[in-house]
């Protein structure tokens, strides 16, 4: 203001203004300059003493900072006090969460690793249910989505009217379906999968009743209308004009610029004095996506919910796993994407430096936003004939899964230049972060694998899928949320951390034997170890009993975790120091925005070229044109001699070794009156005689080998009863 001007503000906001330029004044009543009215210490920064926080310690003064994703405004002591409050509601539930999962998980190897100990095949399907949807929605994504309202009031987005009601409607949402979920499958023995192909939900062979697919169902539905919600809270938030700085008003224009586009249209995307910080641009990409996948899923599960009923009549199978799969892939980046937001926040402030070409990764965002709700169909790569309309869209999957992989490759390439080079601050928050990125790249080089038509061909349906998975969720995702609770809980409790060597030993336990555990998994996937059975092929036994000690491990340790934890919130070591009390603001970068936006139009052109290249190889791919030759051929089983056509087998004698080889234990199929759950129906196959013979000698990968149990008529008899019974 004019000089001699006195600011409107009363004696405490002065007081608070004056600790932000690095001044200690006494406050009203105060005895000592150094303390308050009611004897708390004051602080400025870089002085090792404490600020009066109202009961909550925080991170230290915000700066106007977008390349390290620091905070831009000051938010109010009432609005960070409601992001406090909905991150512990949020991630202590999904730590409890966690904590009966886990049990389930080792109760699942133990039977399968342990033959005398074996629970019922029911009951392992029923808590592998649980135990998936538990971990996955109940504690990973749980988890992240409390994180990220910390995260955003921690960069000047404060949660506020519409958006705070659906985080607390998403608390709700969450908890009663989880307590769903675990009803229906624990207690009610569902045990359909955790991914519930339908119509498996309505074909248990007598396990569970419609009715418990209809409760299963609606407590799914439930679980998805949270995660609805979380994204709508999500997007109010981070459209906030006056945290985003917008110039313009428009609602299109903020979530422009919440996308991160004024990296490449710095005017037409405009903010004063700076763009969007980088933690916001994942959370506003997965928010959308999210909206986009779920509600399909919704309708899915009512209709299901309808069926059980009977209300309603089956619905098309195809249709119903395209709609689930156009769900489950976005899903999983409902983990990853917050985390990313998280990597984003606190990478650069322990490394003491901005996010290295966080610009270019704004640009990339772009990329994720549109390709993360069009790569659902390379779930579903070889399940179905080669030739068929289903088998083309699986390829076309192919590019945008790889297009996908970028942001994610550039965000390691970013957060590993960070930490390169800098005077990083390793804590065992801090250690959990770097190893959570380790983890991160592990299991993105497993996924490759999948990610490829030509590879996936080896370990579709394998337990390399099960490895993978784990992998990302545990030792990415997992470290990651360790690693925040650790770094966020002095400052979200005001309690110092009961002990930064417990926390060590757990973090370095969790990677050292969750690595091992999961790349045994790997090995058996490998060997062509299937998925999903309850009971294992006896080849397999020797590496499920190695993996056992190290699961056990892997699981007892976060013991640890829970205790620490448990004794932080109660106070155990006191109240926290400044230093505990958050982690370090990084210097600001002074790179040019002319520079900035040079950069990102070359990082598009260069996103061009690659999509470009990965269209190309999908038509060359394809090998074969219409009208054109073969330029190459598939071939299974073993080589027969030019000419010679295999003899043809006894649909009758097939039926009589169809029930002693105890095929019909697997597999649902009418005209043998089976009704097993464990493998697919083989009602209505599509599969060729030669085919049929060819899985039933070898396997490949959907069930266990036969070539050395049953002669090779046998195989040829059993072939031609399934393909002429079915039709």
């Amino acid at each position: 203001g004019r000089a001699g001007r006195v600011p409107r503000h009363d004696a405490r906001r002065r007081s608070r203004l004056r600790c932000l330029q690095g001044r200690r004044p006494p406050l009203p009543g105060s005895g000592d300059p150094g303390q308050d009215a009611e004897g708390r210490p004051h602080v400025r920064r870089g002085r090792d003493v404490r600020r009066p926080l109202h009961g909550v310690l925080r991170l230290r003064p915000p700066r106007h900072d977008q390349h390290t994703g620091g905070d831009r405004v000051v938010i109010s002591d009432h609005d960070r006090d409601a992001a406090r409050k909905l991150t512990i509601s949020y991630v202590v539930w999904s730590t409890i969460v966690l904590g009966a999962t886990g049990v389930l998980g080792l109760l699942m190897r133990w039977s399968q690793a342990v033959p005398g100990s074996r629970i019922g095949d029911n009951f392992w399907y029923a808590i592998m249910t649980a135990h998936g949807l538990g971990s996955f929605v109940g504690w990973g994504a749980f988890a992240v989505m409390g994180l990220a309202w910390w995260v955003l009031a921690a960069v000047g987005f404060p949660t506020r009217g519409f958006g705070y009601a659906m985080a607390r409607l998403t608390w709700w949402l969450m908890m009663i379906g989880v307590a769903g979920v675990v009803v229906t499958t624990v207690i009610m023995q569902f045990g359909a999968s955790w991914v519930f192909l339908y119509p498996l939900p309505f074909h248990s062979a007598g396990a569970w009743g419609a009715w418990t697919t209809g409760l299963f169902s609606l407590s799914v539905l439930l679980v998805g209308l949270s995660i609805v919600t979380w994204c709508l809270g999500i997007l109010h938030t981070v459209v906030n004009r006056e945290a985003l700085h917008a110039v313009k008003a428009g609602i299109g224009n903020r979530l422009g610029v919440a996308l991160g586009w004024g990296a490449l249209w710095p005017r037409r995307f405009a903010t004063n004095p700076k763009p969007v910080p980088y933690a916001v641009i994942p959370l506003t990409v997965i928010a959308i996506d999210m909206i986009i996948a779920t509600l399909p899923l919704a309708g899915l599960l009512i209709w299901q919910i309808l069926q059980s009923a009977g209300w309603v009549g089956e619905t098309s199978a195809l249709l119903a796993k395209n709609i689930l799969w156009w769900f489950g892939h976005p899903v999983v980046y409902l983990l990853l994407f917050p985390a990313v937001a998280v990597y984003y926040f606190l990478i650069p402030r322990y490394a003491g430096r901005p996010l290295v070409a966080g610009h270019v990764i704004a640009v990339a965002w772009t990329v994720a936003v549109i390709a993360n709700v069009l790569v659902w169909a390379h779930h579903v790569y070889l399940d179905y004939p080669e030739g068929s309309v289903q088998a083309q869209i699986n390829t076309a999957m192919q590019p945008m899964t790889f297009a996908l992989v970028l942001p994610s490759a550039l965000s390691l390439y970013s957060l590993a230049f960070t930490i390169y080079r800098s005077r990083f601050k390793w804590t065992a928050a801090s250690t959990a972060l770097f190893l959570g990125l380790v983890g991160w790249l592990l299991a993105g080089l497993s996924g490759i694998v999948n990610a490829t038509i030509a590879l996936d061909v080896a370990v579709h349906n394998t337990l390399w899928i099960v490895g993978h998975f784990h992998h990302m969720a545990l030792l990415n995702i997992g470290l990651l949320i360790f690693g925040a609770i650790y770094a966020f809980l002095p400052e979200l409790t005001g309690k110092a951390l009961y002990s930064e060597r417990m926390a060590w030993v757990h973090v370095w336990t969790t990677f050292g034997a969750g690595t091992v555990f999961f790349a045994l998994w790997l090995v058996q996937g490998l060997d062509g170890a299937p998925r999903r059975f309850a009971v294992l092929p006896g080849e397999y036994d020797d590496i499920t009993r190695w993996s056992l000690p190290f699961a056990f491990i892997l699981g007892l340790v976060q013991v640890l975790f829970f205790w620490n934890v448990l004794q932080t919130i109660r106070g155990k070591a006191g109240a926290a120091s400044f230093d505990e009390a958050g982690v370090p603001i990084p210097v600001q970068s002074k790179t040019p925005w002319s520079l900035h936006v040079a950069e990102g139009w070359a990082m598009l052109a260069a996103l061009g070229v690659a999509l470009a290249f990965g269209v190309g190889g999908y038509f060359i791919g394809k090998g074969v044109a219409e009208g054109d030759e073969p330029v190459a051929t598939v071939t299974t089983g073993e080589p027969t001699e030019t000419g010679a056509a295999p003899a043809a087998g006894d649909p009758a004698a097939g039926e009589a070794v169809f029930a002693s080889a105890g095929c019909g234990g697997c597999h649902a199929f009418a005209p043998a009156g089976s009704s097993g759950t464990v493998g697919p129906a083989l009602d209505g196959t599509a599969l060729t005689e030669a085919q049929l013979r060819d899985v039933i000698a070898n396997g490949r990968n959907a069930m266990p080998a036969f070539a050395d149990r049953l002669e090779e008529e046998d195989i040829a008899d059993v072939a031609a009863f399934v393909k002429q019974a079915k039709g």
